[in-house]
């Protein structure tokens, strides 16, 4: 195998390797989805989190609330992260008062500690704030809590590892 090849095929076992790894201890617990009341708070409200969470007891759970403005698609750097403590069997809860005025969407990721180990939840959610003056709805509007842009950067990569065979091909 020349160089290329032995690159191309350390890059693909890693990139297999990096997507199928999980922790014993993530098998443990389950997430299930972040909800949010209000649906559509504004800016500076104070809104409701909760998350069931099953498959264990955790001794502690933290939620991360992270304030962004879209239209500089910048976040503020005074990340709120909270307790949240158990409300019933499996189901934890919090209120959190949003600090800026200027936020037009909020990040939430949830982490647990179980058998003195943290646990990242793999569903996180963004939740767009509405604008208070006419009803309407900040950010990309379609509700689909995705990353607006995520799905350029697979097409670019796609396009590259294209653009790497054709030219191997046709190097032969």
């Amino acid at each position: 195998m020349n160089n290329k090849r032995k690159c191309m095929l350390l890059v693909v076992i890693m990139s297999i390797f990096g997507v199928t790894f999980c922790s014993p201890v993530e098998a443990d617990l389950t997430f299930g989805e972040i909800s949010v009341s209000p649906l559509s708070p504004t800016a500076q409200s104070t809104v409701t989190l909760s998350i069931p969470i099953s498959g264990g007891t955790p001794s502690e759970v933290r939620l991360t609330v992270e304030e962004c403005d879209a239209r500089t698609g910048i976040c503020f750097s005074d990340i709120q992260n909270v307790s949240m403590p158990l409300i019933s069997v499996g189901n934890y809860q919090i209120s959190v008062t949003l600090r800026h005025a200027s936020a037009t969407y909020i990040n939430c990721t949830i982490i647990a500690k179980i058998n003195d180990t943290w646990v990242r939840s793999p569903i996180w959610k963004i939740v767009y704030l509405s604008d208070d003056s006419n009803g309407n709805t900040n950010g990309n509007g379609n509700g689909d809590n995705g990353i607006p842009g995520f799905e350029l950067a697979l097409v670019v990569i796609a396009i590259g590892l294209s653009l790497m065979l054709i030219g191997r091909k046709r190097g032969k």
